[in-house]
């Protein structure tokens, strides 16, 4: 087994696995370690802003059910970059009521309904023992407690809960069972490495594009870096918005770049691996293959990417 697929298996675990929400704070917390970090971010951003949105139009797919080029396809216009630099500044400046009213926040809305399909989709057709059965084994594998430990929990206090558990992570019992874990699945993914090498190439190319950005936006925040030290409140946020409104031009194609990439060469490579995957899962159901599903994990990279054009980077300068 090659050291590369081993380690990008043992990140897969570690991404969302949206049944766990299913058992309530009790799997939330056996769990965290090993679900739900991959889209959190997005999501977090995206419920402090969120207001009343349009409804998504639901495409009739397999069983009514979209899928995860559908919901890609249904990805609304970027907002400009006025509307953009409208919003960061009501941000920086505490300005609800506007922020509420922008396009922006729209926006978000639409984007953060369209993600949170594309993170539960593969569990659409799960019914709720399904997915608490699901939820429960993927636990089980990714934490290192029992069922039998599991249901213990339920009957403690919080603080029982929180001192059974940190006695069970301090053990190591919860990084062991995720590594053998990834091991085991690893070992089944091997016939579809080339293909995820593919897919991971993919990945290298969006970086190698924010890097670049990543440069230009640097040599411009080098005029705003001295100033932006010294300065605090309202000219503060000012500067930062002058700078803000200079890297735009940059950073929206680059997005645009971005999630172009995803959509037409990386879901499709996406889908080829689905297809061995699932396989994998049908001759497998006892291990965490099911965590592992690389269009949803394309589809939640593509819905992610807008985040970055609301960011305003502020970079070190090197000694």
């Amino acid at each position: 087994m090659k050291k590369g697929l081993l380690i990008l298996t043992a990140g897969l675990l570690l991404c969302a696995s949206p049944a766990n929400a299913q058992l309530g704070g009790l799997l939330k917390k056996t769990a965290q370690k090993a679900v739900q970090q991959q889209t959190d971010r997005l999501l977090n951003k995206g419920s402090e802003s969120a207001t009343d949105t349009q409804p998504i139009e639901t495409p009739s797919g397999e069983e009514g059910l979209p899928t995860y080029a559908e919901l890609m396809a249904q990805m609304p216009a970027l907002p400009t970059a006025q509307q953009l630099v409208s919003y960061k500044e009501a941000e920086l400046n505490e300005q609800t009521m506007k922020m509420m009213l922008s396009p922006v926040t729209n926006f978000n809305s639409m984007v953060l309904s369209l993600s949170m399909q594309a993170a539960s989709l593969s569990y659409a057709n799960m019914d709720t023992a399904q997915m608490m059965e699901a939820a429960y084994r993927n636990a089980e594998l990714s934490t290192g407690l029992s069922r039998q430990e599991l249901e213990k929990l339920s009957t403690m206090s919080e603080e029982q809960q929180e001192a059974y558990l940190m006695a069970h992570y301090q053990q190591g019992k919860s990084n062991q069972a995720t590594v053998d874990a990834a091991v085991e699945t690893a070992k089944l993914m091997e016939p579809l490495e080339p293909t995820i090498n593919r897919w991971g190439e993919v990945d290298e190319q969006v970086n190698k594009l924010y890097e670049q950005a990543d440069e230009q936006c640097r040599a411009i925040y080098k005029k705003y870096a001295a100033t932006l030290a010294k300065t605090e409140g309202k000219n503060r946020n000012r500067l930062l918005i002058n700078y803000y409104t200079e890297i735009l031009p940059i950073r929206i194609p680059v997005v645009q770049q971005a999630m172009q990439l995803r959509l037409t060469s990386q879901l499709p490579i996406a889908e080829e691996i689905e297809k061995g995957m699932a396989g994998i899962r049908a001759a497998h159901p006892e291990t965490l293959t099911s965590l592992v599903n690389y269009p949803q994990m394309t589809a939640t990279q593509y819905f992610a990417e807008v985040a970055k054009l609301l960011e305003i980077p502020e970079y070190v300068e090197e000694q």
